[in-house]
């Protein structure tokens, strides 16, 4: 049997902008993401936020804004593979458990 890889995908929940700046209108400052990683039946995710820079030479309309562009954003300034060498180690427990909750019935 084929040993299942993890796969790892964005979730962007949501960003924190300035109504105006510099004469543009909903200038992105902070971006509100979820990385999830899944391994068949075991998920894990980490959440978190993210401060960007106005870069009036690349600024990008709210409205022509691409998922693609923002999660390159966090790819550039994230530490992606300590992130997802994270996750892994949080499926692997979940594959492995060594902890367990015990319930007393009194």
């Amino acid at each position: 049997m084929a040993k299942t890889k993890i796969s790892y995908s964005w979730h962007i929940n949501g960003f924190d902008a300035k109504i105006n700046y510099d004469s543009k209108d909903d200038v992105i400052h902070t971006i509100h993401w979820c990385y999830k990683a899944n391994k068949g039946d075991y998920n894990a995710d980490m959440i978190g936020s993210h401060s960007i820079e106005y870069d009036k030479d690349n600024f990008i309309e709210y409205k022509d804004l691409k998922k693609s562009d923002v999660t390159k954003w966090l790819e550039s300034s994230l530490d992606v593979a300590s992130m997802q060498k994270g996750l892994s180690a949080r499926i692997s427990e979940k594959e492995n458990p060594v902890d367990k909750i015990l319930r007393p019935e009194w």
